[in-house]
């Protein structure tokens, strides 16, 4: 592939990125802007806290679009969870799930395969069941691969083309290696107009190695998470929904911060809101996230785009950054007989 020195001057920074995460740095995790449509993602304790006794839901992310072809950076992942043993005379229940993702990286077209098992138990705190304390556990196998032939190194370079010959020898094309998280959830309903979480997880527990070299101590540190939520109803019509994950692994550490602001759009007083809402998240000293959805009976949509604003990444995005959809849907929304009949939806 030749390259202007206009075009390397763009695609350097995607370069430098990619090499020094492929192969130099401890691995980094896939992270979503509209997490909270994704709960198995960063807490497994949250597998089957929903308001019915099913969810299915899907987020596709696509990220860096100014950078020119054959760049390329998406991130499906799709999941289900369900609820065991709910709605009886105990408002203790058991939730399981699967998640899926398949995350493709760069000119070198990184892949990282992932389907993940989750189990939660969750203990109510209350005769009514109104409060629950959950734990969660997560395990799967990662399959990551690479196709070398595609990426240019260094000693490649003869001054005006990357037409040389590497002396880079790489082991592997393909690794796989099981993984492991567990968490911890507090929710509940003070009362009919308000509910709240608040939970910790920690993912990668038996730190796997991770290189596409013969022998590496490269293994992938732990990533640790907090996250925080709230929903209320300021009234019939008005709802606020502020949302709040602070993670960080090895060397690196985000926090989210933001809120989505509900307007029902459903003129009956007698039958559960429709919500329309819009809202602004910041994934601080990185970028801003607008956001907009509808939450409908029992159905969830979310579009969220990330601008980058003061990142590394900036003079080779030119201020673009991720496109995401969210996609949920919530079956057999019955709330047990112990809960307080809730007027504030649940994401």
């Amino acid at each position: 592939m030749n390259l202007t020195f206009t075009t390397m001057k763009k695609t350097l920074p995607i370069l430098m990125l990619l090499v020094s995460t492929v192969f130099f740095s401890k691995g980094q995790d896939v992270h979503f802007s509209q997490f909270y449509y994704s709960p198995m993602s960063f807490n497994p304790a949250l597998t089957g806290s929903m308001d019915g006794t099913y969810r299915i839901g899907g987020i596709y992310k696509n990220q860096w679009s100014s950078i020119s072809s054959p760049f390329v950076y998406s991130t499906p992942s799709i999941a289900y969870d369900m609820k065991l043993f709910s709605g009886g005379t105990s408002p203790n229940f058991l939730g399981v799930g699967i998640m899926l993702l398949n995350d493709r990286s760069g000119d070198g077209n990184l892949r990282n395969f992932t389907a993940m098992l989750s189990a939660s138990y969750h203990q109510s705190l209350d005769r009514e069941g109104n409060y629950h304390i959950a734990v969660g556990l997560q395990g799967g196998i990662v399959q990551k691969s690479i196709d070398f032939a595609k990426l240019d190194f260094g000693d490649e370079f003869t001054g005006l083309d990357f037409g040389g010959v590497t002396s880079e020898n790489f082991k592997y094309y393909q690794i796989s290696y099981s993984d492991f998280s567990a968490g911890a959830v507090l929710y509940g309903v003070p009362s009919k107009y308000a509910r709240f979480q608040i939970g910790a997880a920690a993912y990668h527990l038996t730190t796997p190695n991770e290189t596409f070299f013969e022998s590496s101590d490269n293994q992938l540190d732990m990533r640790y998470v907090v996250h925080g939520s709230m929903a209320f109803a300021a009234s019939r019509k008005f709802y606020i929904f502020p949302f709040g994950q602070y993670q960080f692994q090895n060397n690196d550490n985000e926090f989210v911060i933001g809120s989505n602001f509900g307007f029902n759009i459903n003129p009956s007083t007698r039958s559960a809101p429709e919500i329309f809402y819009i809202g602004a998240f910041s994934r601080i000293r990185y970028d801003i996230i607008p956001t907009v959805g509808v939450m409908m009976k029992g159905f969830q949509a979310g579009l969220a785009y990330d601008v980058n604003t003061s990142s590394d990444l900036n003079p080779a995005t030119g201020g673009k950054g991720g496109f995401e959809l969210a996609l949920a849907y919530i079956g057999n929304i019955t709330p047990p007989k112990h809960y307080k009949k809730v007027f504030c939806p649940q994401f």
